[in-house]
C-alpha cells in the first residue's frame, strides 16, 4: 500500500507532529516521526490519557514495568522525577538491579505499601500467567487515590473478562492451552508469550481482582496519531480510604 500520513499534535511531543505508516496495521506501523524512536498509537493515547487525569505526573512516583526503547517510556525517565523502571529476570533475585533495571515479578513485587502514585504497563498485561495476583499487587503498591494506567489487546470476539493461553506450575514449566503466540521485547530473546486473551469485560474481572474503580477509553484520534485496532486504554484508581459504598453504608447508619 501507498505510505498514509496525518499531521496533527502528539501527546509525547507536545508538539505539532506528523504520523506515518507504511503498513495498514497501524497498531504497529503508525509511528510519530518527531518521537525519539518513535511511538506507537497505543503509547499515545497512554501518554494522551495520562496528560488529562494527572497533569503534574512529573512530580509523582512513577513505576514503569517493561518499559520500552522508545517514546512514551523514555520520556516518563527523562521528565519523571520519581521514576522507576523494573524489568523481570526470572534467573536472578527480585529486587536486585539486573541490566540497569530492578528485577520485579509483577506478581510478587518486593516494593513496600502505597510505593507509588502511577504505576505504567504498556501491553504487559497480557504476558502475565496470573493477571489476579498482578493486579493485586499494583493496587497493594500504589497510594490512595493513585492509578494504574495500562494498554493491552481487548478482544472484539471475546466477551468473558479472560481466557488463559498458557499456564506456569510451581517450578517454572510452562503448559500451553492454545498455540503459542509471542510478541516483541526488549529482553531475554527478543520474545514475549502470550499467556492471556482478555475480552469485553475485562472491567469487571479487574474490579473483582482488586477494589478499583476502572475505566475502558478507546480512541479514533487522527489529530493525535490514534487510530486503528486496539487502542484501548485501561484505567485502575485506587479508591480514597473509605469512599464508595463503605461511606455511603456509614451515612445511613
Amino acid at each position: 500500500m501507498n505510505d498514509m500520513e496525518y499531521i496533527g499534535f502528539c501527546p509525547i511531543c507536545e508538539a505539532p507532529a506528523r504520523f506515518k505508516s507504511t503498513e495498514a496495521w497501524y497498531r504497529e506501523h503508525l509511528f510519530c516521526m518527531s518521537c525519539e524512536n518513535g511511538s506507537l498509537p497505543r503509547e499515545r493515547a497512554l501518554a494522551s490519557v495520562l496528560n488529562e487525569i494527572v497533569p503534574d505526573w512529573r512530580n509523582r512516583r512513577i513505576h514503569e514495568c517493561s518499559p520500552i526503547w522508545r517514546g512514551i517510556s523514555l520520556k516518563l525517565a527523562r521528565e519523571g522525577s520519581h521514576y522507576l523502571s523494573t524489568q523481570f529476570f526470572p534467573e536472578y533475585p527480585t529486587g536486585e538491579i539486573v541490566n540497569g533495571f530492578r528485577n520485579e515479578d509483577l506478581q510478587k513485587q518486593t516494593f513496600p505499601d502505597e510505593s507509588f502514585d502511577i504505576v505504567v504497563a504498556l501491553d504487559v498485561m497480557e504476558h502475565v500467567f496470573r493477571p489476579q495476583d498482578a493486579v493485586k499487587e499494583i493496587w497493594r503498591t500504589l497510594s490512595n487515590g493513585g492509578v494504574f494506567i495500562a494498554t493491552w489487546p481487548i478482544s472484539n470476539r471475546l466477551v468473558q473478562g479472560m481466557r488463559q493461553r498458557a499456564i506456569e506450575d510451581d517450578h517454572g514449566q510452562v503448559k500451553m492451552l492454545e498455540p503459542a503466540v509471542y510478541h516483541e521485547t526488549m529482553i531475554g530473546d527478543g520474545r514475549s508469550l502470550v499467556t492471556v486473551d482478555y475480552g469485553y469485560d475485562v472491567h469487571k474481572s479487574l474490579a473483582q481482582w482488586a477494589p478499583f474503580d476502572v475505566r475502558i477509553l478507546r480512541f479514533h484520534d487522527e489529530h493525535q496519531g490514534i487510530i486503528g485496532d486496539y487502542t484501548d486504554v485501561i484505567v485502575c484508581r485506587k479508591r480514597e480510604a473509605e469512599s464508595g459504598y463503605v461511606r455511603l453504608i456509614k451515612k445511613a447508619k
